[in-house]
């Protein structure tokens, strides 16, 4: 899961290279990833963008984040700005600070 996963890389984050490694069956800690073949196919690794989240104000001493998401079947964008959820028919994809993505093939 996705909580899994940030729990993971929060956890080995001093050494993320080496746990990578160690991971993936490649021993040993840090040391740059040469980017030895460990015999895994993990598929073409291709993703959608599904939400970001944005900041309105002049700067970020004021104003507040509001989280953009595709939702249903067709994918419209919705803006949740606090209590307020409304459909977004232009959303601000250039003004993001954080991105969320699903990888394609993992459903």
């Amino acid at each position: 899961s996705a909580e899994r996963a940030a729990d993971w890389l929060f956890a080995h984050m001093d050494d993320l290279d080496g746990a990578l490694a160690a991971a993936a069956g490649g021993g040993g800690g840090g040391g740059g990833g040469s980017g030895s073949s460990s015999g895994v196919e993990d598929g073409k690794g291709l993703y959608t963008l599904v939400g970001f989240v944005s900041h309105i104000g002049r700067n970020t001493g004021s104003g507040h984040y509001v989280c953009h998401a595709k939702r249903g079947e067709g994918g419209a964008w919705v803006i949740f700005n606090d209590e307020k959820v409304a459909k977004s028919e232009s959303p601000p994809l250039d003004l993001g600070y954080i991105y969320l993505y699903r990888r394609d093939d993992a459903r």
